[in-house]
Parts: structure tokens; sequence; C-alpha cells
């Protein structure tokens, strides 16, 4: 027997919706908004990959007159919904000249949604023998099921797909796709605003159905009913029947089921791929079903199209020791694989010294002969790579560090447009060269031939650029061997210190714990929003006035107890709860699994994360912890110095402030900083109207909340939640900070300005981020993109500073020390005993005067045993 042809329907607006909420910020560089199309094309795609359909077509609600019949039964239906904001609209052009692409039909008819129009096509298929597969977020369609039709439910994103068909329904709902209608008759519907009978939620009608089968039975059975049951279905009779009307999905709209018209093969692959890579797409590009996909692939080729050196693999004593090399042409092209992180274990080294060679050493001829025959040749010329910090671990690990770095191309992309998601060697191969590589099947040939393109067109790229190219030049490529050094040294844990604390604090978990249910009156997971939000707001009766709801229960997350926070003594024993168990199983339990065998901890630090620049921190994160609770700095007691060693902190002292001062030219913030006066404690003063020493601990704390929050855009709302001023209050505090930093004021300002005309904002040394949102018609979108403007050249500097001090401190620290760590604003180095005051002078000395600023650069250090210490 042969299976039935398949036709695919997608719920057109349905499935938009949910791309462009999962997708808020993707824009071309032109501010365009295109994150509802990629949404909707990515689950397209998916569709076809996963359900193979025969035919395809997409339904739409058409604007304005789609429920115009449901309207006059019932005025109210969809009532409560609110309109698209303005970027959602303007994305549907684009999205019908994709489907056009794609071959698929688009049906839209006035007085029908789009439910119906599926729905109508489903029983036409029906007829025909097809089984149609209804592809929507709107559970309206399980009323459609049966043995031929199928939904899939869009649950969250766009990623978790939920299969109904007639028994997997039955066995979630509890009775059959035919009853599913009477359902919603008598349960109603909050998201389409239809009433059903009021008092009767979905357990309920569940019960009468399974009892009563129908709603026709139910009101024939009324009296069997308990009297409660009764009179609400009495009073609600109207309303359910209107409901059910209403709810219906009706299966007589103007459309035929034209299979030709449906079939896949009326996809043009050539115009998928030129409307994919116009909206910047490339990454779906490689995505596509077979169906969709030109030979080749359109725009793209393979690494084939380049020239590929010619390979030779030196894997014994004699063929390293017996090799010529040849003279690197201005570089030498460098990647590696080894078999544990940072370096350890190395397995093969290639280099590519000129294009149309490619020597591969592999480390099974052993690593003294690889080292001796590499180390005066890589002398000769820098280096370029693609992530090239992970080779210089490699060389740092068989004994070499007199290298140089060109070029990384992983960094170069990012610098020259920090906003790009895809960063791995195959997608700057298909989005910048149009190379399409294979994972599985690639060779190092390959590999260096496509490094070497994308470096020739990087550099041609930043000789446009020229602020860029020197933040490359002096910041960039000189950090990577720093940072390189860092991770390979790691930092020495005291496990056995870690152990005793996790011992104490499963015993303080338990005890919060026992509190915790003492105050319930009853055991149950404190760690499910679920059953706590039930605790919290049913059991207990805390108030709920300003608490957030989703679909089932009021929220339990940090901020919404923080609004409970003196309501009842279980909100302080869940936040204790929750700050010992977080710690306990994201550092106490787990950093010591991560130990090598001298117990030493090796993080990695990012470049290509955070779009200011900033270092990141992974695998572990070491940037995280807790810096103002006693457990967070017990936790930080647990990395010590080795023997005979001490640890060297590092601290520049409002750094960020300082640079907002410098950048907006505020001078006399600038003067408060040089003369070292108490900035916080003065701006209290001036804003509050009092001499400095009147001044109140709350007062300078509200007056440091505002220095440092007004560079992040914080709201009167912000404010008021960060110190517990009323919202008048605290918008009246940031009108007159306003008043008395008007240059920062004027500054910001300045920043969105820039943003809009130029399309980026930069640092003092550069560094660029695109501002396509700036655009955006969507209010959140762009209010965001403002933010990200002001705080970016700040921040941005700030980072670009600290990579400057941290390649200066590299050259000036005497033999034997070394920097462990970079977080948040500090350098942490381990030295000798011996060394620890000379080491924190030099620290001291070298941060504060790497740039010439008319701001003075405070850095504070201190020395220990622990970084706890610290």
């Amino acid at each position: 027997m042969t299976s039935p042809k398949k036709l695919a329907i997608i719920d057109g607006k349905s499935v938009f919706y949910r791309g462009y909420y999962a997708m808020p910020n993707l824009s071309l560089a032109d501010g365009t908004p295109t994150g509802g199309v990629f949404g909707f094309a990515s689950m397209a795609l998916e569709v076809l990959k996963q359900l193979k359909p025969d035919y395809v077509c997409v339904a739409w609600d058409k604007p304005k007159t789609n429920i115009r019949r449901r309207l006059e039964l019932y005025p109210e239906y969809k009532a409560n919904r609110k309109p698209a904001p303005p970027d959602f609209y303007a994305q549907i052009p684009l999205l019908h000249e994709l489907l056009e692409a794609f071959g698929w039909p688009l049906y839209e008819f006035d007085d029908y949604e789009a439910d119906d129009i599926m729905g109508t096509l489903a029983v036409q298929a029906t007829e025909q023998g097809i089984e149609t597969q209804l592809v929507t977020s709107d559970l309206d369609m399980l009323q459609l099921i049966n043995p031929l039709v199928h939904v899939y439910a869009l649950k969250k994103g766009l990623s978790n797909i939920e299969l109904f068909r007639p028994e997997t329904f039955t066995l979630k709902y509890g009775i059959s796709p035919e009853q599913f209608l009477d359902l919603k008759a008598l349960k109603g519907d909050s998201s389409d605003n239809i009433p059903g009978v009021p008092g009767i939620g979905e357990k309920g009608a569940t019960a009468l159905l399974q009892e009563h089968e129908t709603l026709d039975g139910v009101y024939e059975n009324l009296a069997l009913l308990k009297d409660s049951v009764r009179k609400k279905l009495e009073a609600g009779r109207e309303s359910a029947y209107l409901s059910k009307k209403i709810a219906a999905i009706w299966t007589d709209a103007p459309v035929t089921l034209d299979l030709e018209q449906l079939d896949v093969a009326n996809c043009k692959p050539d115009e998928v791929a030129e409307k994919l890579q116009k909206l910047e797409f490339k990454s779906l590009v490689r995505q596509l079903p077979e169906v969709m996909q030109v030979a080749d692939t359109v725009g793209f080729g393979d690494a084939s199209t380049l020239t590929i050196p010619e390979r030779i693999v030196l894997d014994t004593k004699d063929s390293v020791t017996s090799c010529t090399l040849p003279e690197p042409e201005g570089y030498i092209i460098v990647q590696s694989t080894n078999k544990l992180p940072h370096g350890k274990e190395p397995t093969t080294l290639s280099l590519s010294p000129t294009p149309d060679s490619v020597i591969t050493f592999d480390f099974k001829a052993g690593v003294k002969d690889v080292r001796n025959k590499l180390e005066p040749y890589l002398r000769k010329a820098p280096l370029v790579g693609h992530d090239i910090k992970a080779t210089l671990q490699l060389l740092r690990h068989i004994g070499i560090t007199d290298v140089r770095v060109d070029h990384d191309v992983f960094i170069g992309a990012f610098l020259i447009n920090s906003l790009r998601r895809e960063q791995s060697l195959s997608d700057l191969a298909a989005n910048d060269l149009g190379i399409h590589l294979e994972p599985d099947t690639v060779t190092i040939a390959e590999t260096t031939a496509v490094i070497r393109s994308l470096y020739e067109k990087q550099q041609a790229e930043l000789t446009k650029l020229p602020k860029v190219a020197a933040l490359a030049q002096d910041i960039e490529w000189p950090i990577i061997k720093v940072l390189a050094n860092m991770e390979y040294e790691g930092i020495a844990l005291d496990t056995t210190y870690l152990d005793d604390m996790s011992v104490e604090l499963e015993a303080q978990i338990s005890e919060a714990e026992q509190e915790i249910y003492k105050h319930a009156g009853k055991e149950f997971n404190v760690a499910s929003p679920a059953q706590l939000s039930e605790i919290l707001f049913e059991t207990l009766q805390l108030p709920t006035q300003g608490i957030k709801k989703g679909k089932t229960a009021y929220s339990t997350a940090a901020n919404e107890l923080d609004k409970l926070r003196g309501a009842h003594p279980i909100i302080n024993l869940i936040t204790q709860f929750r700050e010992y168990t977080k710690l306990k199983n994201t550092y106490v339990d787990t950093l010591p699994k991560m130990v090598d065998n001298q117990s030493r901890l090796h993080t990695t630090f990012n470049l290509t994360i955070a779009q200011t620049g900033r270092l990141s921190s992974t695998d572990p994160n070491l940037q995280n912890i807790p810096v103002r609770t006693d457990l967070g700095k017990r936790i930080r007691t647990a990395f010590v110095a080795g023997p005979g060693q001490v640890l060297v902190s590092a601290d520049y002292s409002q750094f960020e402030l300082r640079l907002a001062a410098y950048l907006a030219d505020d001078k006399q913030l600038i003067d408060m900083f040089n003369r070292d006066i108490d900035v916080h404690t003065a701006t209290a003063a001036q804003v509050y109207g009092r001499e400095p020493e009147d001044i109140t601990k709350n007062m300078r704390r509200d007056a440091k909340v505002i220095n440092f929050g007004i560079l992040y855009g914080m709201s009167p709302h912000g404010l008021s939640i960060a110190t517990g001023m009323t919202i008048t209050a605290a918008k009246d505090f940031i009108d007159k900070y306003f008043e008395l930093r008007k240059p920062i004021l004027t500054y910001m300002d300045g920043l969105k300005d820039k943003a809009r005309k130029d399309g980026y904002v930069e640092t003092l040394f550069g560094r660029r981020r695109p501002t396509p949102d700036i655009h955006s018609k969507n209010f959140v979108v762009r209010s965001s993109a403002e933010r990200a403007a002001i705080n970016m050249p700040i921040q941005g500097t700030e980072a670009d500073l600290m990579k400057m001090a941290m390649v200066a401190v590299d050259a000036v620290l005497p033999d034997g020390a070394k920097q462990l760590l970079q977080i948040h604003d500090s350098i942490l180095v381990e030295c000798s005993e011996s060394d620890g005051e000379l080491v924190a002078k030099l620290l001291k000395d070298t941060m504060e005067g790497i740039h010439k600023l008319p701001v003075k650069l405070t850095v504070d250090t201190s020395i220990g045993t622990n970084w706890g210490e610290l």
C-alpha cells in the first residue's frame, strides 16, 4: 500500500509572529527589520526537511476584514488583541517576495481567517485521500484533526513543536478531537476573548464532555448535575452556543485545492538563493532542502575555486629534520589541532608560508624535533590564522614563545562588523567568500587557502577603516598573545576548601528548606516556580498587586519577589535558598571537576562576544562570581597562589565614570576626579543642596547609583527600584542631576544623533559598533539601540584601555611573574612573595599611565595569598 501524498499548510501570520518576537533585533545594515522573515524562513525550511510534503501553501489573515463576520456575531471577538508594532508590518512585503521564490501560494480572503482557509483546504485534501499537515501556533486547529489531518503546534519559539494526531490528542486532553469545539464552547478562550460559560474551566468542561459527550448532551442532562454547576450552565447557555459558533473553523472559504499550483517543484532555486543573500540570511542558504538547491548552490562554490596549495606531511623524525621549508612570502598561515584544551597534547601544526605550499607537522614525529625545526623558522615572519590564540598555546606547550601575530581572521571579521553572529571559519568562508566548506571533508590545504583569502579581503577592508586598522595593530593583535599565556597558565584552586564548603552549603540549603516548609505548612519543591507560586499566592495569600502573571501562575522571579520583600519572612528564606543552591551548583561543586592535574583552573577569554570589545570569560565564567556577598568572597578564597607565591590585584577605580567625564568633556567632573574629591558625595551635595559633611550614607548611595546607572540609560523607574525612591522623586533626582551634568546629557544626545546619522558609534580608539536598530519603529528595539549607542563608546574605550594595560604590564613584569585573570576593571598577577610589592608598583604605574588623558586614572592594588583577600 502506497503512502498518501502530503500537503503542508502554514498559518502564515502565526509563524511570522513567532519569528518576529524570537528575533526582535535582526535587521539589515540600513535598519530594515528582518526578524519575522528570518523566523518564518527558518521554520518553513524545517517543515520541508522534516515533513517532506509534496504540496505547500500559506494561509494569511487579510488585514481589517478577516474577522468581520465573526464581529457581527460577537462584537467583543478578539477585542483584547493589541496591534503589532509598525516594523512588524514593514517586513510583510519581504516575506511575500520570499514566498514567491519558494513557489508557495499565499491565500487570504475577506471575512475568513487563516484558520478557515486552512480548514477548507484540509477538508478538500481529505476528500482526495491526501494527508494534511497544519503548521500553526493556534490550537483552534485541533478541532480539524482526523486520521488524515494532523496539527504541528508551535509551542515556544520556533523549535518546540508538538504533533497532534487523533490518538495523541486524546492522550493529552482526555476527549476526542470531535469534542474539542464543545470544550471551547464551555471553557471559552481568553486569547480570542471568547466567553464560554463563566465559571466553567478546562477541567470542569472536560469532565462534562467525558460524561455527556457533546455540548447538546450536557444541556440535555442538566438535571443530573450538582446545583452549582447546573446554575452556571443555565446562566451561560446562550454564551456557550454563541462561543461554539464563533470558535468553529468555517470550511467554506472561497478557495479550491489546486495541487498543480501547490507542488513543491514550483520552487525557483535561483531566486531563493538570491533573496536569502539579499536578506543576509546566509546561514539559511546552506540549510536549503534539496528541492530548493541550485547545482553547487547559486553564489556558492567550494574551496577548489581558490588556489589550493600542495600539502606535505612530516610525520617522522627523519622527514622533520631533513625537510627544507620555503621562505615565507610576508607571513605564515598557521592552523593546529590538539587533544586537550589550551594547546595541551598537540596533534598537528600546519604552516602555509606561501600560496602554493602547506606543511603539516605531525607530533608523532616527536615534539623536540618539531620544536627545533620550527623555533628559528617562525621568527622569520608573523603569523596569520583563524582563532590563532589556540595555536599560540600549542606553540607555548612545545616551548616556542618568540612569535608575532600579524592577523586573526576570526577577530578581524568581528572588528569590521561586531554585529555578525556567525564567526566559524566555514561561516566566514560562506558569507565573505561565497565558498561552502563541508566540515567533515574539508582539508587543511583548503582551510589555509580560505584563511589566506579572508586575510587579504579583510586587509583591503581595513585600509578603508584606518582607525579600526590601527586598533587591530596596536591592541587586538598584541592582546592575543597575552590571553593565550593567561589561559595556558590557569590559576591554582584549593579543591579541598571547596569540598568542605559544599558540605556546609548543603546543610545550609537543607536548613533554609526546612524553614520554608514551616512557613508554608507543608513540604514542596522550592525550586519549582509553579509549586512556589501556589504556596506564596494561594496558601499564604501574599499580595499579588504589581506581580507579573503568566498563563498559569504568578511569577516567582527574583525581581518579582523583591516587590514582596518584608511582606513575609519566607521571601528572604527563598532568596537565601536560591543563592546557596546557585553558587553550590555553579561554582562550589563544579569548579573542582574542571582543574588539571596540577589543580589549576583554566578559563577561556573571548574577544568576539561583547560588542563593546570587553573580554568575556567562559568554561568556567569567572567574571560572574558575586563581588559583594560573603559567599562570593568565600568562593574567591579558593583561588590561591602557588607555594612561595602571592597574588597581586590591580583595580581601576571608577573607571567608566572617569572616562565618561573625559569623553563628555565635563570639566567640573574631571576636576573632582583630579583633586581626589569623593564624586558621589559631591554629586549628592549638589543635587540635595547640602554641604558635603551633611550628606548621609543613603544620599551618597543614591548619587552613586545614578552616577553609574546613567551610563546605561537608567530611567526614573530603574532608579526607583534601585534606591527605593518614589517614581516622582527619582524623576526629580535625574532632572537635577542633568542640570549639574549638562555636558554628559549633551554627550549622550550627541551619541544618539551620531548613531542615527552615521549608522555606528565608536570608542576613543576607533572600535565600531553598527547601530541599525536605531531606526526601528519598534519602541523597545529602538530604545535598546539608543542605550547601546550611549554605553558602547564609554565601556568600549574602557575595554581598549584595559587591553593596552594588559599588553604593557606583560612587558614590564619581572621573570616568573605572570598575569592570570582579567575580571571587570582589574588584573590579577601571580608572582614570587619577594616580588609582591614591586609588582604592585609596576601594575599601578603602568595602568595609571597607559594613555595620556585630561582625567586622572587611579589604580588600587592589594596583595594576598588568595583571591578572597584582595
